[in-house]
């Protein structure tokens, strides 16, 4: 059964979500990830200032410098590992291979987090790494003794109690829904099975006991390692071009100004210095100039419309940097930037690159020229644009610029 609804064009399903895998439907659950954005523009921005072009999903997973990094806590503006938890642990565990990172991934939810002291002492040998029984050395080492993946459990069930794939399959299910019906059901087969391997009964209680109060927070390896592995990309981006991995992160949190001042924050404990937005190294979002320093983008420029950006940046990118607030209005027509344009850009400080003029005098007028300087900046460039309309010269011709700036 099927039924439309406003929202998309395709079919949907009247099966309730808890049912739909019994009818036999495939269920899939897609998540959207403001950080492969993030991850994109970075790229970009790298490609652009440096000719590099990286291959993302290609980079070394015992990358030192990122490795680092992680080592030295130093996470904010990547993903899954900033938050300041996370960031003590990390430096207490001091990883230096990725799959500390995968573990740590799954271990920092609520529930695991009690056993983080124990994996990070076991990892640094400070505490001996103990199996309940020795077979389940095979698929408990990688995390030092400590059960962490529900794929540990049916690997081990499957080892342990000769339980079928489906059936591993069936307790994971089980686990992760809290199914305790299920599980009931399933602990006399896992200690017949467990018997027949001549494993001790009261052991295989304890392992199924502790596999019980696991149950409430186990996490999947597949997924803690896709997620570790984004973590890593944005992390070996940052430790190799922080500035371009910075500028992308502060476009994508423009909309809220505790994040902003927060990474605009880690820039500068980065030694990065992030600069007022400029009419001749600004591009549109944030972005990083020759001397590898942050540029606020035009667009953040409230009263800057998106027309008069692409048109301010076009021009310059064809043409070269502007001189003056003249040769602007020259170049870019009132139709695209306005008055009301050239003041708030005036205003936020995008035309201090100009040498000889403080941005108050953009605004002010005198008894010798009652005009401020916006008003005959702009004015100039509608008569420039109204003579190039016409296609007549005027009397001054090529000088009348440098006359009128004058």
């Amino acid at each position: 059964p099927v039924y439309t609804s406003k929202e998309t064009n395709l079919l949907i399903t009247q099966f309730d979500g808890k049912v739909i895998e019994d009818a036999g439907v495939i269920k899939m659950d897609f998540l959207g990830l403001k950080t492969l954005t993030i991850i994109r523009d970075a790229l970009r921005l790298i490609e652009e200032n440096h000719g590099v072009k990286i291959d993302i999903d290609t980079i070394p997973l015992d990358d030192i410098k990122t490795l680092e990094l992680y080592q030295r806590g130093e996470t904010n503006g990547t993903f899954q590992f900033e938050s300041a938890g996370m960031q003590k642990y990390l430096k207490e565990l001091r990883p230096d291979k990725f799959e500390d990172l995968i573990a740590m991934n799954a271990l920092y939810r609520p529930g695991p987090l009690e056993y983080i002291p124990n994996f990070i002492a076991r990892k640094n040998g400070r505490e001996a790494v103990k199996y309940d029984l020795e077979a389940m050395k095979e698929f408990l080492e990688e995390s030092y003794g400590i059960t962490v993946y529900q794929e540990q459990v049916m690997l081990l069930s499957q080892k342990l109690a000769n339980f079928t794939k489906g059936d591993a399959d069936t307790l994971r299910k089980a686990m992760g829904k809290k199914q305790k019906e299920v599980l009931d059901k399933m602990k006399s087969k896992f200690v017949e099975g467990c018997k027949s391997n001549g494993h001790d009964p009261k052991v295989c209680e304890k392992v199924w006991t502790d596999w019980e109060a696991f149950a409430s927070y186990a996490f999947n390896k597949s997924h803690s390692t896709c997620y570790a592995f984004v973590a890593f990309q944005t992390a070996y981006l940052k430790s190799h071009y922080p500035a371009e991995y910075m500028s992308a992160v502060l476009t994508h949190n423009l909309t809220n100004i505790d994040k902003i001042t927060f990474f605009m924050e880690e820039c500068r404990r980065m030694g990065i210095p992030v600069l007022g937005p400029d009419v001749n190294e600004s591009l549109y979002d944030f972005a990083v100039n020759q001397k590898g320093e942050i540029r606020f983008g035009l667009g953040a420029i409230k009263g800057v419309g998106e027309n008069a950006v692409i048109a301010i940046i076009e021009d310059r990118t064809a043409a070269g940097p502007y001189k003056d607030i003249f040769d602007l209005t020259r170049r870019v027509t009132s139709k695209a930037a306005n008055k009301k344009c050239l003041e708030s850009l005036a205003q936020s400080g995008a035309f201090d690159c100009f040498e000889g003029i403080h941005r108050a005098q953009y605004f002010a007028s005198d008894a010798k020229d009652p005009l401020p300087g916006i008003e005959r900046a702009s004015r100039f460039g509608n008569a420039m644009s109204a003579q190039q309309s016409t296609m007549q010269d005027t009397l001054f011709g090529d000088d009348h610029h440098d006359n009128v700036a004058t």
